[in-house]
């Protein structure tokens, strides 16, 4: 039985180091570009084939009414989806919204294109009550970085494997060093 255990502690240690290893990749996704909410149109180069966010610096975004994002590469319109779960970070120093998603299938310059400026809102705080006494931050003041990014399935999927894995390395190995508990 105690080998059992110990295997079971094992497997939840690998589930947890892998988990962990994602999240760390996740987090430390690097910048591709930085560029100003009233530079309009602006054409950014990608390198690589990926998922990426667009992200706007200076506090917490909300879309108070038609903002839109229109990515176009030779042409064609790229599918950009305003994310569900809005993560934050901070990025020199500043709180950051990761705010639009989108995939990029070929690489070359692709054309943004930002629609109803003044529908945008950032304030300074994440907090909601904080949030309804502040001003809103200008929108010429706001900086927009475009970062590598990961589906949201799979940052749920790896937050999932680091507290499970953990959580059953630590019942996996307490059991197979102490095997009088279950009596």
């Amino acid at each position: 039985m105690q080998i059992i255990f110990l295997l079971v502690g094992i497997l939840g240690l690998v589930m947890f180091f892998l988990g962990m290893k994602t999240l760390i990749k996740i987090y430390f996704n690097k910048a591709i570009a930085q560029l100003n909410l009233s530079e309009n149109p602006t054409e950014i180069n990608f390198e690589k084939i990926g998922t990426y966010s667009l992200c706007f610096v200076g506090g917490y975004a909300n879309n108070k009414g038609n903002f839109d994002l229109y990515i176009s590469n030779n042409g064609t319109q790229l599918d950009v989806y305003e994310k569900q779960m809005k993560f934050k970070f901070k990025h020199k120093g500043q709180l950051t919204t990761e705010f639009y998603q989108f995939e990029v299938e070929s690489i070359g310059k692709h054309k943004f294109e930002f629609k109803n400026i003044a529908d945008l809102e950032i304030k300074k705080s994440m907090l909601l009550l904080k949030r309804i006494f502040q001003n809103q931050v200008t929108n010429n003041n706001v900086e927009i970085v475009i970062r590598e990014t990961s589906k949201t399935s799979s940052f749920i999927i790896s937050l999932l494997m680091a507290v499970f894995g953990f959580n059953i390395a630590g019942w996996g190995f307490i059991l197979a060093f102490n095997p009088h508990i279950l009596t």
